[in-house]
């Protein structure tokens, strides 16, 4: 009986607790909608975002030290990737040897974008794999 009492004691103090934590927290308000913002024209600034082809060409080729690291990263990053996907659905896009240089790898996306430069328009990233698809076909079989 004893027990019975001490429980309901605890539930009852609970209860009270849990209300006036309740009444401590202020109702919530509705997020505020931000307000519409108009879309860049398609030929502004595209910094952020996806970078075109010939905007990775332009760095690759500034001569700055910024721009040759901005491009060996892009273009090693995009060969990583590739080559994670490999891993993961079993299935090769490009074949190049095991000791392929970032050089290498630069040289090769700068000659495709050279060769053909209405590619220039699409996303840098799609552009460094056919580019490498390219230069480096993986043997049938």
């Amino acid at each position: 009986m004893r027990r019975a009492g001490c429980i309901g004691a605890l539930a009852a103090a609970m209860l009270a607790y849990g209300q006036l934590l309740a009444a401590a927290v202020p109702p919530a308000v509705a997020p505020a909608v931000p307000p519409a913002v108009a879309p860049a024209p398609p030929d502004k600034d595209r910094s952020i975002g996806y970078l075109t082809a010939t905007q990775l060409g332009a760095r690759c080729t500034d001569g700055s030290t910024a721009g040759t690291s901005y491009c060996f990263a892009f273009i090693t990053g995009v060969n990583d990737t590739m080559q994670a996907y490999e891993r993961w659905l079993g299935q090769r896009e490009f074949c190049p040897d095991d000791h392929i240089s970032q050089g290498d790898l630069r040289r090769d996306f700068l000659a495709y974008l050279n060769a053909y430069p209405k590619n220039g328009q699409g996303q840098a990233a799609s552009v460094v794999v056919v580019a490498l698809k390219t230069r480096y076909p993986c043997k049938p079989g």
